[in-house]
């Protein structure tokens, strides 16, 4: 074949190549989730499985929308000097960036390295959804490019970026901060506040030396303050200014805002402090849910991320069973109101053969009125003997916490009483661990219908086959038969743990598992609070007996 043949089949061949990757990726670029039209932060709503809103979580601080020519210039060129210099002087495709994107694919992740344009990506898209994978984000990089403008973008990024304090986009940073609009800021006060965007969460919770608390977010803002002076951004005697004034002058009190790293379970008014970046408030009074919501924001946080669930506007369908969590908060108070100032409280857990929570209580009792709180966090208590000859194996699924040994022997603490129920029903299934869940399934529109009325794509439930039939046989032969008061058939084990008092009761009936704990108070460890489990066993179990 002549030489020019040869060529001009190679071109052709290389012609068409480049026509199938150009297509290739075209249509990869058109299945990636575009963009936000605007930067929207909207409360996550929680609904029971009949579709009744129980819980909204959401920023702790009003959030609003701004415009770039609403916000300090000194706040904008703070925030683009910090994560890249060059940014708004690009447009379209940045070959450079891009490469260094690529190099991303076999290189350990920076994100002290990310731009702007990433890190936006990467805070709107879902983590868990493939989209935040390195090769898909690359490719949004390009869509994103040309799509909006270099401005659009940061003002987008700086509309929902975490800032500390609750405070998602510089509006509600500015508030939560300063207490003045974003316009307002001075020099100072924008260096703190773009320091915050790389470590927002070290600043909810001040943790620096004695004598200088805030002495590394000093020097985060003081780095600010010296790159943008750099830059040409400040004078040398601003830069001076800047640096003189200590962080705390004209910070706004956090305890003025209600916010602060503080753990699920402490109520206030109906609200929950769920973490430093959110704040969970009730929507149904009088149902004990602040355990049950606890456990589906972390559910929540581990799949989606805290951005997603605090700003994203999810709409999370729950297992939560309202009715029978009423039914059982009742019970739980006839209870302890009958055993005022001998119990510190009770936790309860029931769950469904698909593993499913419908119920999680966790009450306290105060020691001298005796009035009883059913909205407080569930904690770790001695498991006593409720597990029996199968204690060394099954204590090491639910077992929070492994003491050393002492007089009495190893002291396991199971981590709540939904694990407890979940290990239980591993006996009852015959050998099948299902792991105990809250949250069934989350999407950006809300239930139209209540869970056993549609057909949904839930959240897949974790089952293993457990390979020890004899501990199996053992647990099961120390069951006892008894019988709800509606006449249906149970089987249930108490166990009492030695020193604390703590009562314990486990147990199923056809289509449920459940356990319960009764916290006995250190004076009153002699007395046995195994009867009293056993009967709020049935009280709680009694009303919940027909087909899940």
């Amino acid at each position: 074949m002549p030489a020019r043949q040869r060529w001009a089949r190679w071109l052709l061949w290389l012609v068409l190549a480049l026509a199938i990757a150009v297509g290739t990726g075209s249509r990869l670029l058109d299945s990636l989730p575009s963009p936000p039209q605007h930067a929207s932060v909207a409360p996550s709503v929680l609904y029971d499985r009949y579709g009744t809103p129980i819980a909204e979580i959401g920023p702790s601080v009003p959030h609003a929308s701004l415009g770039l020519e609403d916000m300090a210039p000194a706040l904008v060129d703070a925030m683009v000097v910090v994560l890249d210099p060059s940014f708004l002087e690009r447009d379209g495709v940045d070959a450079g960036a891009y490469a260094a994107a690529l190099r991303r694919l076999w290189e350990e992740p920076d994100p002290a390295r990310d731009g702007i344009m990433r890190r936006y990506l990467e805070t709107v898209h879902d983590p868990h959804d493939g989209a935040a994978s390195e090769a898909r984000l690359l490719l949004a990089e390009l869509r994103l490019g040309r799509q909006l403008s270099r401005p659009e973008i940061l003002e987008r990024f700086a509309n929902i970026v975490y800032l500390g304090r609750g405070a998602y986009g510089v509006h509600a940073a500015a508030n939560a901060w300063y207490g003045i609009p974003a316009s307002d800021l001075t020099v100072t006060q924008a260096a703190y506040i773009a320091s915050l965007v790389d470590a927002p969460w070290g600043v909810d919770a001040v943790s620096g030396p004695a004598d200088d608390r805030f002495r590394s977010a000093r020097e985060d803002r003081d780095r600010v303050l010296v790159t943008m002076y750099e830059h040409g951004l400040l004078t040398s005697d601003e830069l001076a200014t800047g640096r003189s004034q200590p962080v705390p002058a004209g910070v706004r009190p956090a305890a003025a805002l209600g916010v602060g790293a503080a753990g699920v379970g402490a109520s206030n008014g109906g609200a929950v402090d769920a973490a430093a970046g959110g704040f969970v408030r009730m929507l149904i009074a009088e149902a004990g849910l602040t355990a049950a919501v606890g456990q589906a924001y972390v559910e929540l946080v581990e799949r989606y991320g805290i951005h997603r669930v605090v700003t994203g506007g999810l709409h999370v369908t729950t297992s939560v069973d309202v009715p029978a969590q009423r039914a059982a908060v009742q019970a739980v108070r006839a209870q302890l109101d009958g055993m005022a100032g001998l119990v510190a409280g009770a936790e309860i857990a029931v769950l469904d053969r698909s593993g499913d929570v419908r119920v999680l209580v966790s009450a306290a009792s105060a020691s001298t009125s005796g009035d009883v709180e059913a909205d407080t966090g569930l904690q770790p208590r001695p498991l006593g003997d409720l597990l029996g000859p199968a204690a060394d194996v099954w204590g090491a699924w639910i077992a929070d916490d492994v003491d050393d040994e002492t007089s009495a022997g190893t002291v396991l603490r199971a981590g709540d009483v939904s694990q407890v129920a979940a290990a239980f029903s591993v006996v009852a299934t015959g050998g099948e661990r299902r792991t105990s869940r809250i949250v069934l399934e989350a999407s950006d529109i809300p239930p139209s219908r209540s869970l056993p009325d549609r057909d949904t794509d839930r959240w897949p439930m974790e089952r293993t086959l457990v390979p020890a039939s004899t501990s199996i046989t053992e647990l099961r032969a120390g069951m006892d038969t008894l019988t709800l008061p509606s006449g249906v058939p149970a089987l249930g084990r108490a166990g009492v743990s030695t020193g604390t008092g703590d009562a314990w009761f486990a147990g199923w009936t056809t289509h449920y598992t459940a356990a319960v704990r009764i916290t006995g108070r250190p004076q009153t460890a002699e007395i046995d609070l195994a009867p009293a489990t056993g009967e709020l066993f049935a009280a709680v179990l009694d009303p919940l007996q027909h087909p899940p």
